[in-house]
């Protein structure tokens, strides 16, 4: 267990804004901050975080929450561990129990795997400096030009020559075999994959990167998730690069090489330099720029693209190849313009990719090069192509179709029709023949997407009974109430007693917490929301404890259906604009608090009553005998009486 007073030092030293800044570019607006949202798909952003409250907010999909919250999405942890991922970004010490072996047992899949791939960053970056790991990987190393700086700072090794070191040494220092294979760290013979799912003896197994030089893979946070193996043998036989596999942390699809390293150089330079290998991004890192990523040699993906589209919208890819290569890369090119993305093409001398030609100019000059040599995708495309061609109308008219079909998945109009110019331009063909494709080309996308669709079977919800909305439901009463009391649970107000006709009404104050509680305890009602029932009993106990009910307290609580409750009834726009600032004389509901209360109560009250009279009258429509009738008519009589009074209290106070 961590310690409350440790929680709450956590709570107290993140802020939001550098958790979310990590992964997320985002642009001050007002209080709050707004970027894309990590954790689903837009081109428009509407994702919030407010440092003031400590929470974030996606409009979009509804994901939300506080600080820790977040960890946990994100990066798939638990509460306990995303609390020890924060106190060690923030220097926090946690002091705990030790784990029993059972509780460490329990530890998830994906946090074992993370571990085991921490330790053998760590052991290949050790074995790199042993008299073997420096006649081989740090040699080597160093003919490429890295200096021991750029090998610390993107945590580079060597895997022994031997097919069982590692292994035998993660086996001696406590590490699961079972844990090594998911992570591809260690692999099977041909016989014993062919298997059953069972942990294999580790006689059968060996080292899946032995002999290699050792490239550690990372998330977007900085924890290892892979590697990369490259080895120095001349052997055509033996695969130059070998990667980990797909495992739960590692998705070749969606992962980009140097990300890490990278994110905040593209969000302060508002552009993504986009190569193929290792060497090209740490190359091209120790010149100084570092707003690069690798596919790792994968084509471009919509995931890689989303990932990048995150921080900037302009993306531009060093490109060594030849219009064969162009031509096998276009698909991902196509899919970032599709995704609003700005692309653009810098070409390399012949002679060079982005690692050598990074080696052979100083910072200025690469700096220069790539400032004055990027070129729009689609123009740079029309160039190449046009060159190819000959005057052969029907090659010509290929061309045409080609270029179209480029510009038309780009989903701003106005784009589309500065491309359309351009190319008109370059092709020497009317504008209006380009914009007559481009309709039938958009066109006929549109109607094989429409296709898909309404071939798709509909989902039928289980049962073949659509959801009833039950006009009835206590649902935003019941959210109400709570959340008055968690907001205002500790503030006094004035509230107004019972009185005679005639008399002057009795004033009393009292805390807010205090009048809620006993007024529910009078009538015994329950919550239907198991949310709100939570929430409520959750209060009360800090109120029988003489406990603070706060709104913070809910907010950074570790049970999720109760902070998402929080963040919900803290972000549904209860709160006015400060209109005190320009002189505007409007009261919040801070301002009466005692109406708030009151009016909270009252409507809960009122709807619980409203409930219970149609299941009365539900049940009298059922054949009974006349004693039951008379009971059942004498219970709704006392119903329409306890009805009429809190309606009345209830117009009262509004």
């Amino acid at each position: 267990m961590i310690p409350r007073e440790t929680i709450d030092s956590i709570f107290t030293a993140a802020r939001i804004e550098e958790v979310v800044g990590d992964v997320v570019s985002l642009k001050k607006r007002g209080a709050n901050y707004m970027g894309l949202c990590p954790f689903h798909h837009e081109k428009t952003p509407s994702f919030t975080v407010s440092p003031a409250k400590g929470i974030y907010k996606c409009f979009g999909c509804g994901k939300g929450g506080n600080v820790v919250n977040f960890v946990m999405d994100h990066e798939q942890m638990d509460y306990v561990n995303a609390l020890k991922y924060l106190a060690k970004k923030y220097n926090i010490e946690i002091v705990e129990e030790e784990k029993t072996p059972e509780q460490q047992e329990l530890e998830t899949e994906r946090e074992s795997l993370m571990v085991i791939c921490a330790y053998a960053q760590k052991f290949f970056t050790e074995n790199l400096h042993t008299e073997q790991g420096k006649a081989i990987g740090l040699s080597y190393l160093e003919e490429r030009g890295f200096t021991p700086e750029t090998i610390e700072k993107f945590q580079l090794g060597y895997s022994p020559e031997s097919s069982k070191t590692f292994l035998n040494t993660a086996l001696q220092a406590g590490y699961n075999l079972k844990y090594m294979l998911s992570a591809g760290l260690v692999r099977t013979s041909a016989e014993e994959n062919s298997t059953s799912g069972a942990v294999p003896s580790p006689d059968n197994c060996y080292d899946r990167f032995a002999g290699r030089v050792m490239f550690p893979i990372h998330n977007v946070t900085g924890r290892v998730i892979a590697f990369g193996g490259r080895t120095l043998r001349k052997d055509k036989n033996v695969a130059k690069y070998v990667n980990s596999p797909e495992t739960p942390l590692y998705h070749k699809s969606n992962v980009l090489y140097g990300l890490h390293l990278a994110r905040k150089a593209i969000t302060v330079e508002d552009t993504c330099y986009l190569v193929e290998g290792y060497a090209d991004v740490i190359s091209l890192h120790q010149s100084g720029i570092e707003n690069v990523v690798a596919s790792s040699g994968t084509s471009l993906t919509i995931d890689q693209i989303r990932l990048v589209r995150r921080y900037t919208p302009n993306l531009t890819i060093l490109y060594d190849g030849d219009s064969a290569g162009l031509k096998a890369a276009e698909r991902g090119f196509n899919l970032a313009l599709k995704e609003g993305m700005n692309v653009k093409i810098i070409t390399l001398p012949p002679e060079h990719d982005p690692d050598t030609f990074a080696r052979a100019h100083s910072h200025e000059e690469l700096k220069q090069y790539l400032m004055t040599k990027a070129v729009d995708f689609i123009v740079f495309k029309t160039r190449t192509l046009s060159q190819a061609v000959t005057d052969d109308p029907i090659k010509r008219a290929e061309l045409i179709k080609d270029i179209v079909s480029t510009i038309a998945v780009i989903p701003e109009r106005i784009t589309r029709s500065v491309y359309v110019k351009e190319c008109s331009r370059l092709m020497q063909i009317e504008e209006a023949t380009l914009w007559s494709e481009l309709n039938s080309t958009r066109r006929k996308a549109l109607d094989d997407n429409s296709t898909h669709v309404a071939n798709q079977k509909p989902v039928v919800p289980s049962g073949n009974k659509q959801a009833e909305f039950n006009v009835l439901s206590p649902d935003p009463q019941e959210k109400e109430l709570v959340r008055v009391l968690m907001k205002y649970g500790n503030e006094e107000a004035i509230f107004i007693g019972e009185s005679e006709p005639g008399e002057e009404p009795v004033k009393f104050t009292m805390k807010v917490s205090d009048y809620i509680i006993e007024s529910m305890k009078e009538d015994n009602f329950t919550f239907d929301n198991p949310a709100c029932n939570l929430m409520y009993a959750e209060c009360c106990r800090l109120h029988e404890n003489g406990e603070p009910i706060t709104e913070e307290y809910f907010v950074r609580h570790s049970d999720l259906l109760l902070n998402q409750l929080a963040l919900l009834l803290s972000s549904e726009g209860h709160i006015l604009s400060d209109w005190s600032k320009r002189s505007i004389g409007i009261k919040t509901e801070k301002d009466h608090l005692g109406i708030t209360a009151e009016k909270a109560v009252y409507a809960l009250k009122s709807r619980k009553i409203e409930i219970m009279i149609k299941e009365l009258q539900d049940s009298i429509k059922q054949p009974l005998n006349e004693d039951e009738l008379n009971k059942m008519i004498e219970h709704k009589q006392k119903l329409d009486m306890a009805k009429r009074m809190f309606k009345q209290r209830l117009g009262r106070v509004i």
